[in-house]
This record gives C-alpha cells, sequence and structure tokens, in this order.
C-alpha cells in the first residue's frame, strides 16, 4: 500500500491518527523540499528512527521523475509512506505519484491535514467564501516574468474576492520570497501593462511563520512593505491575502484587531515523543 500523510504545519499540528499511521508504515519517505515542519522536521524523523522506522529525508529527486517507479514497486509488497508538511496534496507536487498509483492498481491511502491554506484562512478574519482563486508568486526565470498571479489577483479584485497567495520558497536552495520582494514582482507587471489594480494604501495582511514560536498575523500598506528592508523578514515561510475591495463589516472590524489573534502552542518536543511511545508499544 502506498499512503500519502499529511504532517500539518508543525508539532501542534500533526494528527495523532496520522502520527499513529507513520508508526504502521514499514518505510517513510519524509518530503523536505515543498515546505517547513516546526520546529524542524528533524524532530521528527528522529523520533521514527528511535523508534526503529526505515526513514528517508526525501529531496526532490527521492520523490520526482525516475524516482516514482521505484516507490510504487516498493507499494506492491510493503507500507510506504509519503509524509509531507502541510497537507498531502495542497501546494505540493506529488499528484503524480497518485496518478501512476492508481493507473497501476496500488492501494492507496490519503490522510490529510492543515495546510497553510485553510490555516491561513482560519486565522485571517476573512470569510472563505469570499476568497477567489489562489496563487503562487514566483521569481522571474531566465529573463521571463510570471504574469499569471497578477491575473488572478485582477480577476478577483473585480469580483471583489480576497485573494491568498502562496509566495515561492526553495527549500533546497534556502531561499524564501518574502512580501516585499512578491508586492515588487506584482507591481512590476501592473507598470507593464500599464494598469491600476494594487494601490500604494490597499493593505495586505501577511501570514508570517504560522504555527512556529515566531509565527504572527499583521496588516501593513503596500507603500509600508515596500519601505521594509529584506533584512526585517527573518521569520519564513510567508504568505500574503491581498482583501477585496470591499469588506463584510464584520470582517472590517475584525482586521481592525487582527494583531489580538494568538495561536498558543501546548506540545513540546519531550510530549510529542511520549506521544508517539504511547502510540509505538
Amino acid at each position: 500500500m502506498l499512503r500519502f500523510i499529511g504532517l500539518g504545519l508543525s508539532i501542534d499540528n500533526i494528527p495523532i491518527g496520522n502520527l499513529k499511521k507513520l508508526f504502521e508504515c514499514q518505510k517513510i519517505f519524509i518530503d523536505s523540499y515543498t515546505s517547513i515542519w516546526f520546529p524542524n522536521i528533524d524532530l521528527l524523523v528522529d523520533i521514527l528512527v528511535k523508534s526503529g522506522k526505515s526513514v528517508v529525508v526525501a529531496r526532490r529527486d527521492d520523490l520526482e521523475g525516475s524516482a516514482i517507479r521505484r516507490i510504487l514497486s516498493e507499494s506492491r509488497d510493503y507500507d510506504i509512506c509519503i509524509a509531507t508538511p502541510g497537507d498531502p496534496f495542497i501546494a505540493t507536487t506529488h499528484s503524480a505519484i497518485l496518478s501512476e498509483a492508481l493507473r497501476m492498481g496500488i492501494a492507496v491511502e490519503i490522510s490529510p491535514s492543515s495546510s497553510i491554506v485553510n490555516v491561513g484562512i482560519s486565522m485571517s478574519c476573512l470569510q472563505i467564501y469570499r476568497f477567489g482563486k489562489i496563487v503562487t508568486v514566483v521569481r522571474p526565470k531566465n529573463g521571463i516574468v510570471y504574469e499569471y498571479p497578477f491575473d488572478v489577483l485582477k480577476l478577483n479584485r473585480e469580483l471583489n474576492l480576497h485573494t491568498l497567495m502562496l509566495l515561492e520558497i526553495d527549500v533546497e536552495n534556502n531561499y524564501y520570497m518574502n512580501p516585499r520582494e512578491a508586492i515588487e514582482i506584482l507591481l512590476e507587471i501592473q507598470r507593464m501593462r500599464g494598469e491600476e489594480i494594487l494601490g500604494k494604501d490597499d493593505k495586505i495582511i501577511v501570514l508570517e511563520a504560522l504555527m512556529s514560536s515566531s509565527g504572527r498575523i499583521y496588516i501593513e500598506s503596500v507603500e509600508s512593505i515596500l519601505r521594509r528592508s529584506p533584512d526585517e523578514y527573518r521569520f519564513y515561510p510567508y504568505t500574503i491575502i491581498i482583501p477585496a475591495r470591499v469588506l463584510h463589516p464584520i470582517e472590517r472590524e475584525c482586521l481592525e484587531n487582527i494583531d489580538r489573534v494568538l495561536y498558543i502552542h501546548s506540545i513540546n518536543e519531550k510530549e510529542l515523543l511520549n506521544i508517539a511511545s504511547y502510540i509505538f508499544r
């Protein structure tokens, strides 16, 4: 069997049922390149290894391309798990493995978990029914500027919908886009097109390292973000939400006090180890 297991965003966020399923796997691939797990994915790896599990801290080459065949071949005879920070299929690249496994008749189990998408929306004070398309802002590459994020923002604003934007990360190369860089990219596309979708006074909700001990949510204007130094962005990953032009009264009132929203951590490393030991015994 091939199991896709979501780890949530942090030690506090991993579902107990999913943790139990990890201990039932004979071999575990832990995705270390599509996102970050707090406080550190090595903590979870250490617990699994000490429990006698075969664990591969997987890079991109371990879960994509020719590696897929090898994983699926093992899945015919053993319980193989692919564990992913967040949710296995939200903003990840694992759909190709799932599709091929189903095509080959391999038994597949999916264990979802929370991701930055639902956590970000939940903690943003905004109504989920008023969110439009979600998009990832990426750096220009080889002189090519990817304009699709601007297209999504334009469409959502025309429909008076909120826009959640994931910001590019490259864990293997230690690159994490910050809000200023994302806004600069959007404004450059806007300048090239001669349009006016995003103004200097527009508000941006910044989600900073949510579910970590440094996580926080705050609101800044476009102009304020552009004044920030890149060195000020120390706690990644970042996600931004650009609210609809017209807010519901409850949304507006809540956003005025969003900096008072708290997430209190309740599980530490020792407690996770105790929970894991209880499950494994």
